[in-house]
């Protein structure tokens, strides 16, 4: 039962995030714990679907998590599944817009 519920709160945010790229509207996800803020973001350095990086923020630094040149979809699905261990972690976690992401408050 947990695995069920796991892989359908993992589709939904996989389709949150297709949603969004489709749009053009969304690539950051902001999570908050108590006064620590995360943020995990796809970015496409070229403007297309590929190449495309996952890049995760804490603490005032950043990093690059995953990057893919030759496969669509592989970034947004590292950062769904990405954001949900950070919800299985007691994160609670908002997709943004892309205009609307928050500064690191960490």
């Amino acid at each position: 039962m947990k695995t069920l519920c796991f892989l359908t709160r993992l589709c939904c945010v996989a389709m949150l995030f297709s949603f969004a790229v489709a749009a053009g509207q969304l690539h950051t996800t902001h999570c908050q714990l108590g006064d620590a803020v995360r943020v995990i973001e796809v970015v496409y350095p070229e403007g297309g679907e590929l190449p495309c990086e996952v890049r995760y923020q804490r603490e005032g630094e950043q990093s690059v998590l995953w990057r893919a040149r030759n496969e669509a979809g592989y970034c947004e699905e590292k950062a769904a599944e990405f954001v949900e261990k950070q919800r299985g972690w007691g994160w609670q976690c908002t997709l943004m817009p892309a205009d609307a992401a928050p500064a690191e408050a960490d």
